[in-house]
């Protein structure tokens, strides 16, 4: 296990996970890249400050071992606004004997109280894409920024009425909303360049404004209800990568049902309730977004694309390319290239 004593530079804390990690530390003023290829792990964990107050650490990263982490919750009592992309963890806050599982597509979050600890369990042989926004108000309350003080401001307000004291813990439902915003992050938080920095941070507050929205649905129960339990949810949200790995193959939705293992009802249900879709329009909607991302990374053909997102009919390929995008494949290719 890991001894973690919080810090309120993120960066100190990445300089001991190097040291358990065995591996290298490059540090630099506003971020760090801990990559590990090692006998304990394989994928990178980093951390980035937006600006004082506001730090973002992600891990992407598959562990050999169950790592687990002791955090020692320091009095600035920050907060912790976590998303999990891809995997599942194990929480528990030093006031509850109970470890809960905290699955994909899940937001969990966390600030401390006095004297207070959590403890983290992230299975072995699993990959992990997790990103947690931290943000401590003492430092924010200073900072001259108009997007420091929008969320300083949100978080007095939502936060009021909750105890300084006692550590707070909330784990939410399901959320396919935040996922496209922290998948941004978890694959562009070491672009180094201006824009892609720009595409990260952009994604670093969207990623905030939505867990905050999703979290006032969730106090104020104006969520809407679901017959279906997390899991079976967190189940639903591996439909599309499942799903596009076999666009060509003629997916219907009994041999998804039969994969998934859950009757076609709910697995309606479900697609519904995240996507506001039916099953039919989201498994499409799929193929063409498939296609408009072969079109602008390869140089497959129009025939050659449409063979393999499964769209038979050239004609109704193109007819129904344009209702989605507003033009016409060919004109879509001599655009981008």
């Amino acid at each position: 296990m890991l001894n973690l004593k919080e810090k309120r530079n993120i960066l100190s804390n990445l300089e001991q996970i190097a040291e358990y990690f065995e591996t290298p530390f490059d540090r630099s003023n506003d971020e760090s890249i801990l990559s590990i290829d090692n006998h304990k792990a394989k994928g990178y964990i980093s951390a980035y400050k937006l600006f004082q107050g506001l730090s973002v650490l992600v891990y992407n990263i598959t562990f050999k071992s169950d790592f687990e982490i002791n955090l020692e919750i320091s009095k600035a009592s920050p907060y912790y606004f976590c998303y999990t992309v891809k995997g599942h963890f194990f929480h528990r806050l030093s006031n509850t004997k109970q470890f809960d599982k905290v699955l994909q597509n899940q937001n969990l979050l966390v600030t401390g109280g006095i004297e207070s600890s959590a403890q983290l369990i992230y299975p072995a042989n699993i990959k992990h894409k997790i990103v947690t926004i931290i943000v401590d108000l003492q430092l924010l309350e200073n900072q001259d920024i108009r997007n420091a003080k929008r969320i300083y401001s949100s978080i007095k307000e939502i936060f009021l009425n909750t105890p300084k004291h006692i550590a707070y813990r909330h784990i939410g439902n399901i959320d396919s909303e935040t996922e496209k915003y922290a998948s941004i992050v978890c694959e562009n938080i070491n672009n180094t360049d201006i824009l892609g920095g720009l595409l990260t941070e952009g994604a670093i507050l969207n990623m905030f404004a939505s867990q905050i929205k999703i979290y006032k649905r969730e106090i104020t129960k104006t969520n809407p209800e679901c017959t279906l339990s997390n899991t079976e949810l967190s189940k639903i949200t591996d439909i599309g990568p499942y799903v596009i790995e076999r666009l060509h193959t003629g997916i219907t939705i009994l041999k998804l049902s039969k994969h998934f293992k859950m009757s076609p009802k709910k697995l309606q249900s479900g697609v519904r309730h995240l996507y506001g879709d039916s099953m039919g329009s989201y498994l499409f909607n799929l193929r063409l977004g498939r296609a408009k991302q072969l079109f602008d990374n390869t140089d497959f053909n129009i025939s050659q694309v449409r063979k393999i997102v499964g769209i038979a009919s050239a004609s109704n390929f193109s007819v129904v390319f344009k209702k989605r995008y507003g033009i016409l494949p060919s004109q879509y290719i001599n655009n981008t290239k």
